[in-house]
Formats: structure tokens, C-alpha cells, sequence
């Protein structure tokens, strides 16, 4: 695929100059004043031949081959239920009238092998005060919108014993690509992106298989579960986002956002491209290039409808507030206090660090940049090694996104650079750097799983950065899909665990005390 070589920048950032005053004043009519409204609005009408109709058929084909593709490398995984499905279990509880499993409850579940009790559940004790007898409550820390996508489907299997659980992932995992193409070619269709319909095909399919999000979608545990969600909320997003000039798309827009909160926490700091994307289609006539950028500010401003900006933000907003009263409330029912986080009541062997250091700190910076930048494959030495060891293992922490995904070394030297490009920086920027302070580096995982989190809006600068996607492109994209097929054959699956180093270990802390570390790379 060779990308065209025409530059192409945002539609309402036309230059300004004699020739282009003459022209325009050529081609004024009466009904300039209403023409000059809508001329900041996306050119939707696509080229002859090349419909809407004809993209629905290419995104429904590229979900059917994702979903296809998943579903064979998940293998027997979507026959039955994964053993640590929180969200299904979560379903059924609700269903049942309550919010968490009781200590007896879970007990007997994790003794008939029906589920992991020990890891990621928040465990709150409650006392009765006449009796002071203490129960213990186990609930699903995890946010909860993937448990509401499931209550329907667990609620007609009868129990989460019942429900595949690593199915229902593989059958959603196909829907953020696709939506994703489909963001693309709103692009390509308002004429801001100048790629093939090919080429955003192939950029979705490499996103699908390239990515992290490959081995991520095959797992059906809670924790991948909720990455595969927020992949096909973060494609919804997107699409309305690109359409923005539509006030029921801005308000769906928001709910997106809303239920992407209610995923996966970091999700919410994507509101940087959809303020941007209303204030574009709030002109109401095309701004200036040249001048300082003061002058370019002050032109912006000055066309601005901030009446119809104001709107905009508003029908956006509300969802997402609605999103955050709503976790305070939950956390308040299940917790006590508004202010707890389930995360924060977890039982697993890292809490001491989070009680030093809570679930996000400078502290953990650096592990985490360790993980998403320089984690490289262990290659152990030839001879003498032993039985089940492989020459080439993978940290628990998993590889460096260059590792897994080379195709990310394009966004270095992007051939164009229009707004929307910064825009889209300034959107990935806080959602990493949120991941990167968390306590959790992703373990145990094959790549930076986290990256989940802002990897389509890096393949979205892929596209507008309009490099061509020319050989040493291809087989980057060849290379990545190789890597990240190995790891969603051979992650956690019975038979690969020599290529896998996991180890923990106790060591000293600085007040003198003992703390759980995950270990990167063998001892020597």
C-alpha cells in the first residue's frame, strides 16, 4: 500500500491570501451569509462509488475476520467459563439483589474449582451492631460496565457457572477495529485523511493483530475482558467524536465516554480530540494559517459560535458527570465511603506498596516506563539449560511497545502534522502517563497490556501522519502481527510456559519492613 502524496490538513484551516479573497469573492451569491456558516462543517458526501453502504460491508467483513480469527487462537477457552470472570460473577449477584459474594459463598465456589477467590476481589468486613458479628464481603473492584453489558446474557444462561464468559470477549473483541475503520473513514469522507479505503482497512486489521490487543483479546479473564470493552467504546468514541456537527452525536459521544469511565478509569482523559472536534465544527467560516500563532488564536476566537460550542460541551458533559456521581455512589454502597476505591480494599500480595504509596505515585514510574519501553525478550545462555527452560523467555511484565508493535517507530518522523495531530498527542499524553503512575505494571502480561488504554489513537496518527505505507512499513506490520500472534497462542496456555520468566520475591522496603516485588529479568 503506497500512500497519495497530496498534504492534507484540517478543512477549516484554509490560507488566507489575495488569491484565495479573490476567489471567494468570485463565487459569492445572496446566500453567502448562510453558506459561510456551513462551511466548517465535515464534507461528509463521500467520492461516487464509495458509500456508506460499501463501509458497513467492509467493517462488518473486518469484524467477522477478527472475531473468527480470536475465537480459533482462543481455542477452548470459550467453552466454558474463565475462572476468574468477576464481571459475569458481579451479573449474577445483582441479579440475585446484592452487590457481593459472601465469604461463604465464594469459599465454596473457589472449592469446586468455579472460580480464583484469591485474586483481585476487595474484601470489606462488616459488624453488626447488636450482634457484632462480622461478615466479610467479597465485591468486584473492577469498574462495572462490562458487568452491565453481560447482565442480559448471564441473567439467560442462569448463573456465571453457565455463561462463557472468554466466548462473549472474543464475540466483542471484533467490534473496536471495525469501529475503528469506520472513525477512518469519517476522516477519509470529510476529506481530512487522504488513505485508500485499503489502507484503512489494512491500518485496522494491524491495529487488531499488531497490537497488544491481539493476545489481549483471547484471554476472557476480567482484566482483559475490560480492555476488549473499552477498545470498542474507544472506536464508538472516535466516530462520534469525527461527527461532532451533530448535537445527538455529541450527547452519545458523552455516554461513551461515560461507560468508557466505567471500564477502564483512564478512559475519561480522552476529552482533549472531542473538544477540540467541537470547537472545529462551531466555526462559522474557515480560519487563517498564516500570522503568528496569536493572530491565529484571535481569528479562531473571533469566529467562533460560542453559543453553538456552548451546547455542544454541554449535551457532552452531562453523561460524564452523571458517570462520576454514580461512582461515588456505588463506592459509597459497597464501600462506605464515597471516596474508597475497591482497588484500594484488594487482596492481593502488592497492597503494602499501595498503602505506602497509593494505587498511583511517582514511585512506580519507573518500573512502569521499564516495562512499556525498555523490556526486551531474556536470552538465556545456550549451554546448559534447564529442562523447560527456553533459549528466549518473556518477563512476567511483558515487552517494550517498540518490541511488540515496531510499527510505533513511524510516529517519530509523521510526513504532515495538521492540527489534529496535536490534538490526538494531547489525547494520548494523559491517558499514558495516568497508566504509567499506576501501581500495576500489567502483570502478569506478554506485552504493555495498559497500552490498551491510547493504541488507537496512535494508529490514528499512523494514518494522518501520512508517511506511505511503503515496504519496510509492511514488514514492520508483518513483524508485528508475527510477535503479537505468539503471544496470543502461547500466553498462559498450557505447554508455553518455558518461554515465560515469572517470579516474585520478598524484599527490604525503605522503613525497613518486607514488600513483594515482580522480578523483570532472572537473577544472574
Amino acid at each position: 500500500m503506497v500512500a497519495e502524496e497530496a498534504v492534507v490538513d484540517e478543512p477549516v484551516v484554509e490560507p488566507v491570501g489575495e488569491e484565495a479573497e479573490a476567489k471567494r469573492a468570485s463565487s459569492e451569491t445572496s446566500k453567502s451569509a448562510s453558506n459561510a456558516s456551513k462551511a466548517s462543517k465535515p464534507a461528509d458526501k463521500p467520492a461516487s462509488g464509495d458509500g456508506l453502504r460499501r463501509r458497513l460491508i467492509i467493517a462488518a467483513l473486518l469484524y467477522v475476520v477478527c472475531s473468527a480469527v480470536f475465537a480459533w487462537v482462543a481455542g477452548d477457552r470459550t467453552e466454558s467459563h474463565t475462572m476468574n470472570n468477576h464481571f459475569a460473577v458481579q451479573a449474577e449477584v445483582w441479579k440475585q439483589g446484592r452487590w457481593y459474594l459472601t465469604e461463604e459463598d465464594i469459599t465454596a465456589r473457589a472449592r469446586r474449582g468455579e472460580l480464583d477467590m484469591y485474586n483481585d476481589w476487595a474484601i470489606v468486613r462488616k459488624e453488626d451492631p447488636v450482634t457484632h458479628k462480622v461478615e466479610v464481603r467479597y465485591y468486584n473492584s473492577f469498574p462495572l460496565f462490562p458487568a452491565v453489558v453481560m447482565y442480559p446474557f448471564v441473567s439467560m444462561a442462569g448463573s456465571a457457572l453457565m455463561f462463557r464468559d472468554g466466548l462473549f470477549v472474543v464475540l466483542v473483541a471484533g467490534i473496536g477495529p471495525a469501529l475503528f475503520f469506520l472513525a477512518l473513514e469519517s476522516l477519509r469522507a470529510q476529506k481530512r485523511l487522504a488513505r485508500s479505503q485499503i489502507e484503512n482497512a489494512g491500518l485496522a486489521l494491524a491495529y487488531a493483530f499488531g497490537t497488544v490487543y491481539f493476545f489481549s483479546a483471547v484471554q476472557g479473564t476480567v482484566w482483559f475482558a475490560a480492555h476488549v470493552v473499552a477498545a470498542a467504546l474507544t472506536g464508538g468514541y472516535l466516530l462520534c467524536a469525527f461527527r461532532a456537527d451533530k448535537i445527538w452525536w455529541c450527547a452519545l459521544a458523552g455516554v461513551l465516554v461515560g461507560c468508557g469511565y466505567h471500564t477502564r478509569p483512564p478512559f475519561i482523559l480522552c476529552v482533549p480530540l472531542f473538544a477540540f472536534e467541537a470547537a472545529r465544527v462551531s466555526l462559522r467560516s474557515p480560519v487563517r494559517t498564516d500570522g503568528s500563532l496569536l493572530l491565529r488564536a484571535g481569528d479562531v476566537w473571533g469566529k467562533l459560535d460560542l453559543r453553538a460550542l456552548f451546547v455542544r460541551y454541554v449535551v457532552f458533559a452531562v453523561p460524564i458527570l452523571v458517570a462520576l456521581w454514580a461512582t461515588r455512589k456505588i463506592n459509597e454502597v459497597c464501600y462506605g465511603d464515597p471516596n474508597i476505591y475497591g482497588h484500594q480494599l484488594l487482596n492481593v500480595v502488592w497492597m503494602e506498596r499501595v498503602k505506602r504509596f497509593g494505587l498511583f505515585s511517582y514511585h512506580y514510574l519507573s518500573r512502569n516506563l521499564t516495562c512499556a519501553f525498555t523490556l526486551l525478550p531474556i536470552v538465556n545462555p545456550a549451554a546448559k539449560l534447564p529442562p523447560g527452560i527456553s533459549r528466549l523467555q518473556i518477563s512476567g511484565n511483558g515487552l517494550a511497545l517498540w518490541v511488540t508493535t515496531p510499527l510505533y517507530f513511524w510516529l517519530l518522523w509523521p510526513k504532515v502534522k495538521p492540527a489534529l495531530h496535536w490534538v490526538l498527542w494531547a489525547t494520548v499524553v494523559p491517558i499514558a502517563g495516568l497508566v504509567l503512575l499506576y501501581h500495576n505494571s500489567g502483570w502478569i502480561q506478554f506485552g504493555f497490556r495498559f497500552s490498551n488504554d491510547f493504541s488507537p489513537y496512535l494508529f490514528l496518527l499512523l494514518a494522518i501522519g501520512m508517511r506511505p505505507f511503503g515496504v519496510v512499513f509492511r514488514l514492520a506490520a508483518i513483524a508485528s502481527i508475527a510477535v503479537n500472534a505468539f503471544g496470543a497462542v502461547s500466553f498462559q496456555r498450557r505447554g508455553f510456559e518455558k518461554y515465560y520468566f515469572l517470579q516474585t520475591y520478598s524484599a527490604q522496603t525503605y522503613d525497613g519492613g518486607f514488600g513483594q516485588q515482580s522480578s523483570t529479568y532472572p537473577p544472574d
